[in-house]
């Protein structure tokens, strides 16, 4: 089953989303319902989103009016087992309730067979716990799913 890549971002160095064979923690982008591509996150605090230095964020992500939010691969799940899981990685963004940062930590959980990826209209959890439990008895269609933590929401207004 593939992925419903809405943005193909990165261009280099990408993972699909859902993969479990990369060791090293992984972030994905969501914007307007659509997932790109995955890519190792950085080691580095300071090291911005850590994709290539030559790849254009805003060129990409331009939509007037929408948030963009950076998650983290937490696990991926299929048919109640854990196919792997992921050390979280230290980066934390401060939540801010009126704002896109507004769901910064809590957990959400995607199918690989899902068409749209919402981040505002899905149910999201308060900690990884129970987003596992919730994703290790869903009733979703064939595929994986994934447990994402979102890192940091930012407005594109």
């Amino acid at each position: 089953m593939s992925t419903a890549i809405g943005y193909e971002f990165p261009t280099a160095g990408w993972l699909d989303p859902f993969d479990i064979d990369e060791p090293r923690a992984q972030w994905i982008f969501v914007n307007q319902d659509r997932i790109s591509r995955a890519w190792v996150a950085p080691t580095d605090q300071d090291s911005g989103w850590g994709f290539a230095a030559d790849e254009s964020l805003y060129s990409v992500f331009n939509n007037p009016r929408s948030c963009l939010h950076c998650l983290e691969k937490s696990a991926v799940v299929s048919g109640g087992q854990v196919l792997r899981e992921w050390s979280p990685t230290a980066r934390q963004h401060q939540t801010d309730p009126t704002s896109c940062a507004k769901y910064n930590g809590q957990y959400v959980v995607y199918a690989q067979a899902q068409q749209s990826l919402p981040i505002h209209e899905t149910a999201k959890y308060a900690d990884y716990d129970t987003a596992l439990a919730e994703a290790l008895t869903a009733e979703a269609p064939a595929g994986k799913i994934m447990i994402a933590r979102v890192i940091h929401g930012e407005s594109l207004w």
